[in-house]
């Protein structure tokens, strides 16, 4: 199959990828205050084709390019302030076929953070402590041919998450701040996978089922003018669909660039 062929195929395959989200401080928002912010990182993800458990033979050539731990995944935030302690936020989900390479969205998140200590006016230490609902929604296809026999595979993912998130940072200066988050993930994922062949549509699915996490994110914050730079990354325990997966350590690095107004 041609390259330019595959790749129209597939202009709707996307990885059900999630990010840490561990880069904007705590304790910048005044009351009223809206902050717009976009990320991107090396997201999770959340399961693949052989999460589905119907690949007695192994996960066919073309689809292993959906075999992966992390993914590049986006995040549009829009944080509002308010009051003194309580900050909204809405999140739109992004993340990236693997051809072409060009940004969509699977899904979106609601939350808030509550402010449980302020930074002094001097500067010091802040802490906040969030807590968001996500839900994700991706598909992957691959189309197969020898002589007369063609075949089209088709895995569906939906998910439906809640992140914990615990923000602690210190600003050194109104220039610079360093921001620690430790983190849990718990997100139920039901997948599944059509075959299709001529008229026939055969299809295995996997119930809906944990997957758990636990992290820790580190980032630091670099305001210039209206303008706010936050490199960061995170090391996260993860879990996959069903019970025969181990647990293993992804690592997650990332940048954020925002705005206040």
């Amino acid at each position: 199959m041609s390259r330019a062929l595959l790749a129209l195929l597939c202009s709707g395959c996307a990885l059900p990828a999630v990010s840490a989200g561990t880069f904007l401080p705590a304790g910048d928002l005044a009351a009223g205050d809206v902050h717009v912010s976009l990320s991107l990182e090396a997201g999770r993800v959340l399961a693949g084709p052989s999460d589905v458990g119907d690949l007695k033979g192994g996960t066919p050539p073309p689809a292993q390019q959906y075999e992966a731990s992390t993914w590049v995944s986006s995040d549009l935030s829009l944080r509002w302030q308010a009051s003194d302690r309580v900050t909204l936020e809405g999140q739109l989900k992004l993340t990236n076929p693997v051809m072409p390479f060009t940004p969509m969205v699977v899904g979106g998140a609601v939350g808030a953070r509550v402010r449980l200590r302020h930074i002094p006016p001097t500067g010091g230490f802040a802490l906040e402590i969030g807590g968001r609902l996500v839900g994700i929604a991706a598909e992957q296809r691959i189309d197969r041919s020898s002589d007369i026999y063609s075949q089209t595979d088709v895995w569906n993912y939906r998910s439906l998450g809640i992140e914990m998130p615990l923000i602690a940072t210190y600003r050194v200066n109104p220039i610079f701040a360093v921001t620690a988050s430790p983190f849990l993930r718990a997100y139920w994922i039901r997948a599944w996978h059509d075959v299709i062949v001529g008229l026939t549509t055969t299809r295995t699915s996997l119930a809906w089922s944990p997957v758990l996490s636990a992290g820790l994110g580190l980032a630091a914050a670099v305001d210039v003018g209206p303008v706010q730079l936050s490199p960061g990354a995170a090391v996260e325990l993860v879990t996959k669909p069903g019970p025969d997966h181990a647990t293993h350590f992804i690592f997650e690095p990332g940048i954020a660039v925002g705005t206040r107004f």
